[in-house]
């Protein structure tokens, strides 16, 4: 081989080493940079293997001393040295069992975790159930797998499938570890000074086939309980209401009936009630529920729907494309209301809430707007505020009767609101209204990429039940789950990473061809 050819040959070899490496080096640091992206925006949660730590947050230890820590130190002043008591965590099996189960794994260290930041507080115990069964009754235990605790006289029960989060199509596989809002939660319900109480409305065709609200209003603190208005005054100790989907009207004091629950209603939000309602776009599509959306429209809530020529109601139902969990366009990702108080009581929800199969709300014309993002009216001598708390996005669109109807080009649709008013008793009353029953249901709710637990929790602590555990987030388990990805964002990302390749190679050969041709 002469001279000449080995030189062009290793020019040519050196220019292919130096592709080479320029190549790799573009693609390390472009997945770098996209892996920081997708950190930042919580595109996809990366694998947690079983052996992964799910360190208590600063967030959970701030809340435990604001709310149960401060509480014992309270109450264990009111004792004596030799009465004062801490906070009990009872495992119902044996240590070695425990610490050998890997169903225990993230909870145990959970639990560990809490009782080191607290040990002046809270202590650890373990009961062998089967050798003593007549302390596992006393506090309702029957699983290895309960953890029990106890405060004075007050104790609850969690369950190791507590601390899961179950969803999609294997319901025995967990997806997420909230293990922080559990423990929060129990120890805050058994710490607090009193239970209050949270009634769901019943008797209108409200459907419970899923606990999803009903377990957040639980980890909130309440007790929850069912109220037939039509039969019964709503009790003094009612501290939430919340009617679900009602799929009839509400009574009013007529020729068939003597009683009115709207009367009920209206009493009980005047001296300072907390109610939340949630209707979708199927609520009322057997016809209008003139009564208790009268009653609505003057907390200033008109839910968007319209009777076609045959008489059926034909809901609103908002549609994103461009901004959808489904290719339907059908599960819209809200964003948070930029101004005005329904605004400020979802600031720390820093993820995006999926609204389902959602109607939207049009503020009443009695209302008016002050600018801000607040619209006030005066009723019965009080001054009445309703304002946006989420809305869809720019572009979305709204379908009835098989039509477009509405299109967001200036102002998006409001998908929650919040309706506020001071009353004489010095109390504040509040509404919160959703457009979407879906997004209090099943998988919306679990998950962890998603806002809409956290929302909830927003919501009530909001309406003054301060104790409530907000701001604790689930942790992911599954890896490469994008479940926040709008549909839109979902596309480009795939049409980036197809063409993306096409034009890198593409570019170099053409460099090389030209490179070598003209030699």
């Amino acid at each position: 081989m002469n001279k000449k050819v080995r030189k062009r040959r290793l020019k040519y070899g050196g220019v292919s080493v130096l592709l080479s490496v320029l190549v790799i080096s573009a693609v390390v640091i472009l997945n770098v940079i996209v892996g920081a992206l997708a950190m930042r925006y919580e595109w996809m949660y990366r694998d947690m293997s079983v052996s992964a730590v799910y360190s208590i947050s600063d967030n959970c230890r701030e809340y435990l001393e604001d709310f149960v820590i401060s509480r014992v130190n309270d109450v264990n002043l009111t004792r004596p040295e030799s009465e004062r008591q801490k906070i009990k965590l009872i495992f119902c099996d044996e240590q070695k069992n425990i610490e050998q189960n890997n169903s225990w794994k993230h909870v145990y260290d959970s639990i560990y975790e809490v009782v080191e930041m607290f040990p002046n507080h809270i202590e650890t115990e373990y009961l062998n159930i089967w050798e003593n069964p007549s302390v596992a009754r006393t506090y309702g235990v029957s699983s290895v797998y309960d953890v029990v605790c106890i405060f004075g006289d007050r104790h609850e029960t969690m369950n190791v499938a507590d601390f899961y989060v179950y969803g999609g199509d294997d319901a025995s596989t967990p997806t997420a570890y909230n293990g922080e809002k559990i423990i929060a939660s129990c120890l805050m319900r058994i710490t607090q000074d009193r239970t209050p109480m949270c009634y769901f409305t019943a008797n209108h065709g409200e459907d419970f086939s899923d606990y999803e609200l009903i377990r957040a209003v639980v980890e909130s603190g309440y007790t929850v309980g069912f109220l037939d208005l039509a039969t019964e005054d709503i009790p003094s100790d009612c501290e939430l209401l919340i009617t679900f989907d009602p799929k009839q009207d509400f009574q009013i004091s007529d020729s068939n009936s003597s009683v009115s629950e709207i009367t009920k209603l209206e009493k009980y939000m005047s001296s300072g009630g907390r109610y939340m309602v949630f209707v979708s776009a199927d609520t009322f599509a057997s016809g209008p529920r003139e009564n208790f959306e009268s009653f609505l429209a003057d907390w200033g809530v008109s839910y968007m729907h319209s009777a076609a020529d045959d008489g059926v109601e034909n809901c609103y139902t908002v549609r994103d494309l461009a901004n959808s969990l489904t290719v339907d366009g059908y599960t819209v990702l809200s964003q948070k209301a930029d101004k005005g108080t329904g605004a400020e009581t979802v600031s720390d929800v820093t993820r995006p809430c999926a609204f389902g199969n959602s109607t939207c709300i049009a503020f009443s014309e009695s209302f008016e707007d002050d600018g801000n993002g607040t619209l006030l009216c005066e009723v019965n001598g009080q001054k009445r505020t309703v304002s946006a708390v989420f809305t869809s996005h720019i572009g979305a669109v709204a379908w009835s009767g098989g039509r477009a109807v509405a299109r967001a080009d200036s102002e998006p649709f409001v998908l929650m609101s919040l309706s506020e008013q001071e009353c004489e008793n010095g109390d504040t009353a509040y509404l919160f209204a959703s457009a979407s029953t879906e997004m209090v249901k099943g998988d919306l709710m679990r998950s962890a990429a998603l806002g809409n637990n956290s929302a909830i929790s927003e919501a009530i602590r909001a309406m003054g039940k301060k104790n409530t555990p907000s701001g604790l987030a689930m942790k992911q388990f599954e890896g490469d789950r994008i479940e926040s990805l709008t549909t839109s964002l979902a596309n480009s990302i795939t049409v980036a990473l197809v063409v993306a390749p096409i034009v890198i190679v593409s570019v170099i050969g053409i460099v090389v061809l030209v490179r070598r041709k003209n030699s």
